[in-house]
């Protein structure tokens, strides 16, 4: 067991004297904060009536296991139990004082602590006082010797989290205080401090003992829903989880599930600075009002503003790349995006990626450090829901396209492929299921009235769709991972998909489907009629090779705990 007199001898030196500045530093301490003191007093008054006791009083644990009382401002209403630490009371919000919670934030509520710094009941820095009642922190103190050096007002477990601390955790870092202590352990935990009260760090009412908060951060409520409610369901059973997201759909089912929801604007594709700058401010009082123990996020614009936020706020967080977007397309904008995500995620903890080749160029322009980076496999594909279908006995071939119908998703590609299939004769029926850019109306319209395609809209549930496709065809210019990809393979269906990264790896070409050339409609379309000229008993052997591989290597719960994995190492 780890003892004062294990100490090194500079140690034991080091906190004779550092006993005799602490308790002249705490006798200074009340004569010039005493104006401090008498405002805390009026305002405690004012808020509880003229009775009301301003001072509270708690037996705690000082060195070497000894019992002294301990001396605050009250900050709880009079009827909050009086042995019994704030992590463990059922709702403790619902004792804190109005002025109680701002003493809290921002720590005054502990000023009455100089009186035990100059009586020598406490030091400066130091453990934190447990309650004497507290027998799981005091005996994990035991282990690092935390118990026999004197508690602070302060410490190096306070600098690196406060109340939200498990308790093992909490007294390891009080070991490490013990083990390092001496004049420059205690600066750093000073200036620590300095900074965590400023931040309004470590609040949190209920910490241990209760679950910690994860706020999820995304553009899309509707999308979230359908590719990631596996993940938040599985989530909610070790954390409170919050979601910051537009309202598209599916709030209610998120609410129903026991998500806190919060409405939040998110201009997805604009590029004006000033409401960049709004969304920004809006992640930051967020964060400060919730106190998130993790972030989440998804999509580049929560990716960049929130990420830098969480950065500046010293939130653990991680953030899920889905792809590089349009924005990495573009010259002009490519340079600004780089820098922008350079300094949002330089803090990350994870940066979760679809593919290798959106990792790769990550790497590549020095966004992230390797040890960053968790690449996965998508979303990952729920099969109980996407369940093998039998294949379809259609009179034509039938060609799915599924998702947002706008250019860079292939549309123009494909409808000149699907124009040169009909003046080929070649048999088949395109089926457009999603919603569509405006330019696009008035092509859909011609393809329509020319008998080439079906235009079905929106669609909640995509699954009949597959069910009836004879091949589903995606060529888009880039992607993180297609979940449409994941979808129709696990529904058994063929298809043909660029060979881009997010599109190839969900395919095993000419097993599972065909890849073609990006932006070439001429390879799509042979491609297409390759699809058309097949059996229909090979396009089945096809649609099988995909669910054995969706089974294989994109199985949704295989991608749920290697994400949660990621998020748990922080």
């Amino acid at each position: 067991m780890f003892k004062e007199d294990h100490l090194s001898f500079r140690q034991r030196k080091y906190m004779k004297v550092k006993n005799i500045i602490g308790r002249a530093l705490g006798g200074i301490g009340l004569v010039v904060l005493s104006p401090v003191y008498l405002a805390i007093i009026v305002a405690i008054k004012k808020e509880d009536g003229i009775t009301a006791p301003v001072f509270f009083s708690q037996k705690r644990v000082g060195i070497h296991k000894e019992y002294f009382n301990l001396y605050k401002f009250r900050s709880m209403r009079t009827d909050t139990p009086h042995d019994k630490p704030t992590h463990l009371l059922e709702n403790p919000d619902q004792y804190i004082t109005k002025v109680g919670r701002f003493l809290r934030k921002s720590s005054l509520d502990e000023l009455p602590q100089l009186w035990n710094i100059a009586r020598g009941d406490m030091a400066v820095i130091g453990p934190r006082p447990a309650l004497w009642n507290q027998d799981d922190l005091i005996a994990e103190r035991d282990k690092y010797g935390a118990n026999d050096v004197k508690p602070g007002l302060t410490g190096w477990a306070q600098i690196n989290g406060r109340d939200e601390l498990e308790i093992p955790v909490k007294a390891r870092l009080d070991g490490e205080y013990v083990k390092k202590m001496g004049p420059l352990m205690d600066i750093r935990c000073f200036i620590g401090t300095v900074f965590s009260v400023l931040r309004s760090d470590g609040v949190v009412e209920g910490g241990t003992g209760a679950k910690k908060k994860l706020m999820v951060i995304t553009n899309h409520s509707y999308m979230l829903w359908q590719f990631r409610r596996e993940l938040i369901g599985k989530l909610m059973e070790d954390y409170d989880v919050i979601i910051s997201t537009p309202f598209v759909g599916h709030e209610d089912d998120f609410k129903a599930m026991g998500c806190t929801m919060i409405e939040t604007d998110v201009d997805r594709r604009g590029i004006n600075p000033k409401t960049d700058m709004k969304l920004y401010l809006t992640y930051r009082r967020l964060l400060k009002e919730h106190h998130p123990d993790m972030v989440v996020t998804y999509s580049i614009k929560p990716n960049v503003y929130a990420g830098y936020a969480c950065r500046q706020m010293r939130i653990p967080y991680c953030v899920n790349v889905q792809g590089l977007g349009t924005a990495f397309q573009k010259k002009g904008l490519r340079e600004i995006v780089i820098r922008m995500y350079k300094i949002a995620l330089k803090k990350a903890k994870t940066v979760y990626f679809e593919n290798k080749g959106n990792a790769k160029v990550f790497l590549q322009e020095q966004i992230i450090r390797r040890e960053q980076m968790c690449l996965l496999k998508g979303a990952g594909v729920n099969l109980k829901y996407y369940t093998y279908q039998k294949y379809p006995e259609n009179d034509k071939v039938h060609f799915l396209y599924l998702g947002r119908i706008m250019k860079e998703k292939g549309m123009d590609e494909l409808f000149y492929a699907a124009k040169e299939l009909q003046r080929k004769e070649v048999p088949f029926v395109l089926d457009l299921v999603g919603f569509f850019e405006d330019e696009y109306k008035e092509k859909i319209d011609k393809l329509v009235d020319a008998g080439i395609a079906v235009f079905h809209g929106f669609q909640e549930d995509p699954r009949p769709y597959y069910a009836m496709a004879d091949c589903v065809v995606l060529p888009s210019y880039h992607e993180g991972m297609s979940n449409v990809l994941l979808e129709a393979a696990a529904t058994g269906r063929p298809v043909i998909t660029s060979n881009i990264p997010g599109c190839k790896e969900a395919v095993d070409d000419d097993k599972s489907g065909l890849l073609c050339e990006a932006e070439d409609w001429n390879d799509l379309y042979r491609k297409m009629s390759k699809i058309a000229r097949m059996s229909r008993i090979e396009r089945e052997a096809m649609g099988v090779c995909g669910r054995d591989k969706m089974a294989r290597e994109f199985d949704k719960d295989k991608v749920v705990k290697k994400t949660i994995q990621g998020i748990e190492r922080v």
